[in-house]
């Protein structure tokens, strides 16, 4: 890895390890080695070939606006973006199948993120508190969302599911969105997303989605 003067940290190589804050003895995992520049950090730019984004990689780095992520990335460890209160927006590229826990909690200037085809699960909590966040769309490929996954998210304007089969809800998914909001389904089976969803959202909310 290596930071610039002007605040973008590139990494590079192929398996990125968990990190933690907080030296584990029974893991042995370690503190992530920018964790003390972490403040410094603006852009980060993840090179080809790197594999993972491990778990609290980027954790509370609080200048951090923008950051490549290349096709080479399969999977976003827990916490790895948590507390990155000043991210805007983020694009998942195609290769990554999982979003871990709470990869993106606390991130309260995300306004948009892109989830693209390939992810199946979403962690508990994944962007819980990302109170800036108006809008999302889950793809077809997510069968399962954790726990609280959009847990205070205030500013959301409406939802699109793509799926033809709700996703597996976890509790409390949309606890705290306004319920009135419009939330798109395929217009064959807004029944069974009324089912789903019935304890989050308004029946009128639930609408056709319209293609």
């Amino acid at each position: 890895w290596k930071l610039s003067d002007d605040g973008t940290l590139t990494i590079s190589g192929t398996d990125m390890p968990d990190y933690r804050i907080f030296y584990d003895t029974d893991t042995g995992q370690t503190i992530a080695p920018w964790y003390s520049e972490r403040e410094k950090i603006k852009k980060i730019v993840i090179e080809n070939g790197v594999t993972s984004i491990g778990q609290e990689a980027f954790t509370h780095c609080v200048s951090l606006t923008s950051i490549t992520i290349p096709n080479s990335v399969t999977s976003i460890g827990k916490f790895a973006f948590k507390g990155c209160s000043e991210l805007e927006s983020i694009t998942i590229p195609n290769s990554v199948t999982s979003i871990g826990d709470r990869a993106f909690f606390g991130c309260e200037s995300l306004t948009s993120i892109t989830i693209p085809n390939s992810v199946t699960s979403i962690g508990n909590h994944a962007f819980c508190r990302c109170s800036e966040l108006e809008s999302i769309t889950i793809p077809n490929s997510v069968t399962s969302i954790g726990e609280g996954v959009f847990f205070y998210c205030y500013a959301l304007t409406s939802i699109t599911f793509e799926g033809s089969t709700p996703p597996e809800f976890g509790k409390n998914v949309f606890e705290k969105v306004n319920k009135s909001i419009p939330v798109y389904v395929p217009t064959n089976c807004i029944e069974e997303y009324k089912e789903a969803l019935g304890d989050y959202f308004e029946e009128t909310s639930i609408q056709a989605l319209q293609r």
